[in-house]
């Protein structure tokens, strides 16, 4: 074999023997993009707001979005946000129509049955 030959081999076992290592190293990288499965958050050092600190805060919104209506309207904004139907304290849920009083009238009966389920 000539040099050159044993040369080629040399450069071509070294190379596999880096890429070997590189490959390796990669696998084993400590810094990674997701936490371990049984890793737990730390303990909050704030405590949750207090139903009166909530109460103060809802309040503090409401009369901002006031505050901000008013402006709107004053420079001529046809549209103010609390006329959006937006409730005025947060958690609170809408009643609900029942199903009699979101038919039209000319479609109920005295007995409550729907005209078209007698058909």
């Amino acid at each position: 074999m000539n040099s050159s030959g044993r040369f080629a081999k040399l450069v071509l076992a070294a190379l596999a023997v880096v890429g070997t290592a590189l490959l390796a190293a990669g696998c084993s990288s400590t810094d990674t993009m997701f936490p371990a499965v049984h890793d737990m958050p730390a303990a909050r050092t704030e405590t949750t707001l207090t139903p009166d600190e909530v109460k103060q805060a809802t309040d503090s919104l409401v009369s901002e979005r006031n505050h901000l209506d008013s402006e709107a309207q004053s420079q001529g904004n046809v549209q103010p946000v609390a006329a959006t139907n937006a409730p005025t304290t947060t958690g609170s849920i809408p009643h609900k129509k029942s199903a009699a009083s979101a038919q039209p009238a000319a479609q109920q009966s005295p007995s409550g049955v729907n005209a078209y389920a007698k058909q």
